[in-house]
């Protein structure tokens, strides 16, 4: 979430610049849409890095997400079929095929959520349709230090001024999740800094949980994976993504 409301607007443009060159993941999305066919959904499309790829190849893909803000970025750069919703109280139709939970943020939701999220994913499916997530591998969070202060992270240009914008990385640690903070410095000419916090906290429950939770809301698990190149898991890859169809 974005700490300083009043900058909130301001927000989407420096997460899209900050993200837009990550394409690790989009064949691996792009696969899974010409094995289960569509139509798609995007649940938390945000800045729609993931959601204007999939429309660009030419599949029908809806996307939501909560933040108003993220959704006006969208529809400013000419994005379609993208609406506001919770994921933990939606409810669509038609049925779809395939949705798509990507970009780390499953694992942000306590278990009553994620619980709740299935079971809005699985009404919202065809028989055999599939859900995948991604998320931060939590052993692979718990080995990090138990606190970081102030990591330069990225320089970028701001897509809309061109002014340098510098990202810092904090983060701690608790037996609570892994509390991560960016912090997006626009840098003027004039020396005035124009700074946006976003802060996201990440489980570290055992994986073990995150897949007993989704088979118990009526899917079968297909494949875990630990990367976008569909290496199997293990505790030390850097993510964990879940493919599983609906029973």
């Amino acid at each position: 979430m974005v700490k300083d409301f009043a900058l909130v607007n301001r927000f989407p443009p420096c997460y899209h610049a900050h993200h837009a060159n990550y394409t690790e993941d989009l064949p691996f999305y792009l696969e899974l849409a010409r094995r289960y066919g569509e139509p798609i959904v995007e649940l938390g499309c945000g800045t729609g890095r993931v959601l204007h790829a999939l429309q660009k190849a030419g599949y029908d893909v809806v996307g939501f997400d909560y933040e108003i803000a993220m959704l006006r970025f969208l529809r400013r750069r000419g994005v379609a079929k993208v609406f506001c919703a919770d994921m933990t109280r939606f409810a669509l139709a038609p049925l779809f095929r395939l949705a798509l939970l990507p970009c780390n943020t499953y694992s942000t939701f306590t278990s009553p959520q994620r619980l709740a999220l299935l079971g809005n994913v699985a009404q919202c499916l065809h028989k055999g349709g599939a859900f995948v997530v991604s998320f931060p591998n939590p052993a692979l969070l718990q080995s990090l230090p138990a606190k970081v202060e102030s990591e330069l992270e990225e320089i970028f240009l701001h897509p809309e001024t061109s002014h340098p914008v510098q990202v810092f990385t904090t983060w701690q640690r608790d037996q609570d999740g892994l509390a991560v903070t960016w912090a997006y410095d626009h840098l003027f000419p004039d020396g005035n800094v124009e700074r946006v916090e976003y802060r996201q906290k990440y489980s570290l429950e055992a994986v073990s949980r995150f897949l007993a939770e989704i088979e118990q809301s009526g899917f079968s698990i297909r494949a875990t994976y630990g990367s976008f190149d569909q290496k199997p898991f293990d505790q030390r890859s850097p993510n964990v993504i879940v493919l599983a169809e609906k029973n």
